[in-house]
C-alpha cells in the first residue's frame, strides 16, 4: 500500500513525522513524502502534485491541514489527519499518541471515505483552490466598514454596510463562521451559510442557502482595501471584485476508521458549542479576533498578532491579558529568542476555555 506524508517543517512536528513513516514502513506500507519535507526527515521527497498515495496522512495542527487541502486542490485523495502533540483538533480523529492503534487497519484496508463539500471561489474572473471551510471578505483594516451587494442566482438580494462577510460549508460552519454568531450546520447538510459580521442594519441575518445556489458579492467598497481571506490561509486583495462562490465539484474526502471515531468526533462538537457558549457572550471583539487567528497558528509573538489582525498596539496586548485570564491562551518564552514571549490557544483539559476554538 502507497501512503503520502505531508506536514509543516517545524522541529516538533518534523519528529512526529518520523514516527509515523516508522510505523507505516514496519507495517509493510510504502511511504511518500512530501518535498519539502523530505530533507527534514532525511530522505528524497515528492511534490504533492506527483503523489499518488491511496491515503495521504496530514501531520500538524488545524492550520497544516487546511494548508495541505488547498495545496492539493481539486484532486479528491483520501486524507487521515493526525494531530501532532496529546489532543486531536476537531477534524482530527488521530493525535500522534495513538496513531500506532490504526496503522492495521490503514494497511488491512479497515476504513471508509466521508466527503466533505468544498468551496468554489472566483475574485475578480481567478479562480482559487477549492476551500473545505470558509472565504471571508473584511476591509484590509479591521473597525473599518465595507460596503457590498449581495445577489443570489444573479438576483439582488440585499445591499449592506458591515465589518465583513463570510461564506461558509457545514465543515466550516464550526469554524470561523461559529465566531461571529453564524449557524451551525450538523452533518453533510446540502447547504451554504451566508454570515453578515456587524451589519449595521439590525435585521440583517444569516442565511443557510441550498448548496447548488450562485452566490455572488458585487460592487465592494471600502476606505482602506478589501481582502478575501481563504480558510484562513490566503489574504488576495479585492478591487471592487466581483467574488462569486459556489459548491465546488471536488470534495475534501476524509478517512474514516470506525463509527466510534465518528461518535467521538461528534462529542466534541457539542462540547466546543458548550465551551464557546459559556465564553462567547463575555469577549470583547477584538479578543475574539485574537482568538481566531490564533486557531490558524501554532505559536505567535505579540508583534505577529498585531500584523495579521491589524489591531492597534494597545488593543492586541489588552485582547491577551483577557484570553490568558480566561485561560484560553498561554504565554511562553520564545526557544529562538528568549527576548520574546509567544502565545498559543491553552491546550488540554486544564483552564476555563480548553477545547474553545477547535476547528
Amino acid at each position: 500500500m502507497r501512503i503520502g506524508v505531508a506536514s509543516d517543517t517545524v522541529n516538533s512536528v518534523v519528529e512526529d513525522v518520523r514516527e509515523v513513516i516508522r510505523l507505516l514502513e514496519s507495517a509493510g506500507a510504502t511511504v511518500d513524502v512530501e518535498k519539502r519535507l523530505g530533507e527534514h526527515v532525511g530522505r528524497e521527497g515528492i511534490s504533492l502534485a506527483k503523489m499518488r498515495p491511496e491515503i495521504l496522512v496530514v501531520v500538524g495542527s488545524d492550520k497544516t491541514l487546511l494548508n495541505t487541502l488547498i495545496r492539493i486542490g481539486s484532486r479528491e485523495v483520501p486524507v487521515l489527519p493526525v494531530a501532532s502533540g496529546e489532543q486531536p483538533g476537531f477534524l482530527f480523529d488521530v493525535c500522534i499518541r495513538n496513531f500506532e492503534l490504526v496503522v492495521s487497519d490503514l494497511i488491512n484496508h479497515q476504513w471508509t471515505v466521508e466527503h466533505h463539500a468544498r468551496l468554489s471561489v472566483e475574485i475578480a474572473g481567478k479562480s482559487t483552490p477549492p476551500l473545505l471551510n470558509e472565504v471571508a471578505v473584511f476591509p484590509r483594516r479591521s473597525a473599518t466598514i465595507m460596503h457590498y451587494s449581495l445577489y443570489l442566482n444573479n438576483e439582488e438580494f440585499w445591499r449592506d454596510s458591515s465589518d465583513g462577510l463570510i461564506i461558509s460549508t457545514p465543515t466550516g460552519s464550526t469554524a470561523y463562521s461559529m465566531s461571529v454568531g453564524g449557524p451551525i450546520v450538523l452533518g453533510p447538510a446540502p447547504v451554504l451559510t451566508v454570515i453578515p459580521v456587524n451589519s449595521t442594519n439590525p435585521a440583517r441575518r444569516s442565511l443557510v442557502l441550498p448548496h447548488d445556489i450562485k452566490i455572488e458579492i458585487r460592487e465592494l467598497s471600502s476606505s482602506v482595501g478589501i481582502e478575501a481571506i481563504l480558510d484562513g490561509q490566503k489574504r488576495i486583495s479585492v478591487d471592487g471584485g466581483p467574488i462569486t462562490v459556489t459548491r465546488s465539484q471536488a470534495d475534501a474526502v476524509f478517512v474514516k476508521l470506525t463509527e466510534e471515531r465518528v461518535a467521538a468526533l461528534r462529542g466534541k462538537l457539542l462540547k466546543k458549542v458548550e465551551l464557546f457558549s459559556k465564553v462567547a457572550q463575555a469577549l470583547p471583539p477584538s479578543a475574539k479576533l485574537v482568538l481566531k487567528v490564533l486557531e490558524y497558528h501554532d505559536h505567535m509573538t505579540q508583534k505577529e498578532i498585531i500584523e495579521e489582525t491589524k489591531l492597534p498596539p494597545r488593543t492586541a496586548r489588552h485582547a491577551l491579558s483577557i484570553l490568558i485570564s480566561e485561560g484560553l491562551v498561554t504565554k511562553h518564552l520564545s526557544l529562538r529568542d528568549s527576548r520574546q514571549s509567544l502565545f498559543s490557544l491553552a491546550r488540554g483539559d486544564s483552564g476555563k476555555g480548553s477545547g474553545v476554538g477547535e476547528k
